[in-house]
């Protein structure tokens, strides 16, 4: 590009030598390469933006359907996670996805590229409205990197990628078109807003019905008035007394709503609570209290298996909370779940090595008589809560079957903040 300029600069010194026209044909080709340029590079760019939100697309509606079943590729850490970004409240409007919207966009805008490189005598007239479209998204990026920050507390790293292309698109538009910085009212001007508004209601309306009925298809939505009559069910529930203290949690320690989690490593259903659960309340974050419990259907340490269940759940167990006592729970927690059932020595100890633990403390830890009587005091909390299977869920003492409703589980914490 530089070289492209120096020689520009060179024969404009030069036209004094050279037919006036011929500098002026100079002066166009060089423009067009440089357009030309401009536009292949706004073309990769926008490719690769509807990839990703393709991708977010799809995983919000896996997501609808069957909930998360393990780590995503970006659940990385608290701080950089993708799951809890896409079960947040603003990952969506009413039944679109923003995900979703963002590839109707990409599309929009694919056809509009395309589009200028047929009918290049009027390109600048053709991506005027995608330009200025195109600056709107760049102040919603800046905006939902602020809300990521601030009130999610977590990013989504395929979200933020789609902010920093944005911001590209920007500048591959303008020089697509060589949309000047001080000309911008001007360009309002020369859009065709007939043919510019058809083109960007049809994508948008078609999507959009597309987005919506899948919607209907995946979330198989629960109507406000099931809604009400679990909660209902909910309250009729005598209270059962759990002791919280000691146990590991995730949310703010003084919340008047706790929720106890009674789990075991190799139920394929906790493992669906144990990467949904949390996601679905972390609008709540500040509000709750989520408090693990074990109960392993394994004889080895639940003394009212009547027969073998789990052979190593047990084992699980003691790692997890030799994890814990290391700072790493919520850590080691998720990695086994991931892993299930996959639970030999060898497969726990890596999982320790992975999380950079002190792999003494955690070996003596395993065969610490303390750490036998941790886990069985959990299994007697629910024994006593009568806890007949995995996962239970209790919300203030009172059984929560619905949990996988993030609808209800959210109308019944709102019903409990008001009371």
């Amino acid at each position: 590009m530089w070289g492209d300029c120096q020689y520009l600069v060179v024969s404009v010194f030069q036209s004094r030598y050279l037919h006036s026209s011929q500098s002026l044909r100079i002066f166009y080709f060089m423009m067009t390469q440089s357009s030309r340029r401009y536009w292949w590079a706004l073309l990769m760019a926008d490719l690769l933006a509807l990839g990703v939100s393709l991708y977010l697309t799809i995983l919000h509606f896996q997501v609808l359907r069957i909930g998360f079943t393990g780590k995503s590729v970006c659940n990385i850490s608290a701080y950089f996670n993708c799951d809890l970004v896409l079960m947040s409240r603003l990952s969506t409007i009413g039944t679109l996805p923003l995900a979703g919207i963002g590839l109707l966009f990409y599309i929009y805008l694919l056809g509009a590229i395309f589009y200028s490189r047929m009918a290049s005598e009027a390109l600048k007239q053709i991506l005027t409205l995608p330009f200025l479209l195109v600056c709107l998204a760049c102040l919603f990026s800046i905006f939902l990197a602020f809300v990521s920050m601030f009130q999610i507390h977590s990013f989504c790293l395929f979200c933020t990628s789609l902010y920093l292309l944005n911001i590209l698109l920007f500048f591959f538009l303008k020089g697509t078109a060589n949309f000047k910085p001080g000309a911008f009212m001007n360009l309002f001007k020369i859009i065709d807003w007939k043919k510019s508004l058809i083109y960007f209601g049809s994508v948008f309306l078609i999507g959009g019905i597309i987005l919506h009925a899948n919607h209907k298809i995946f979330a198989q939505e629960i109507t406000d008035q099931m809604a009400d009559r679990y909660i209902q069910n909910y309250f009729r529930q005598p209270i059962e007394k759990i002791d919280p203290a000691g146990r590991p949690f995730w949310g703010n320690p003084n919340a008047k709503i706790v929720i106890a989690e009674f789990s075991d490593f190799e139920c394929p259903y906790c493992k669906l609570a144990a990467f949904n659960i949390i996601p679905r309340i972390e609008d709540y974050k500040d509000k709750v209290k989520l408090v693990f419990f074990n109960y392993p259907l394994d004889k080895a340490c639940n003394p009212h298996m009547p027969r073998e269940l789990h052979e190593r759940s047990c084992a699980v167990a003691y790692a997890v909370h030799c994890a814990d006592l290391q700072g790493k729970f919520w850590e080691y927690n998720e990695d086994a779940f991931d892993r299930q059932p996959s639970f030999k020595d060898a497969a726990l100890l890596s999982i320790a090595k992975k999380l950079k633990l002190d792999l003494n403390q955690f070996q003596a830890c395993l065969q610490d008589e303390a750490t036998k009587q941790y886990i069985l005091m959990d299994i007697e909390q629910g024994d006593q809560a009568k806890v007949q299977g995995t996962p239970t869920i209790f919300v203030n003492g009172r059984i929560f079957s619905e949990w996988t409703s993030k609808k209800i589980f959210h109308k019944l914490l709102n019903k409990l903040l008001l009371n």
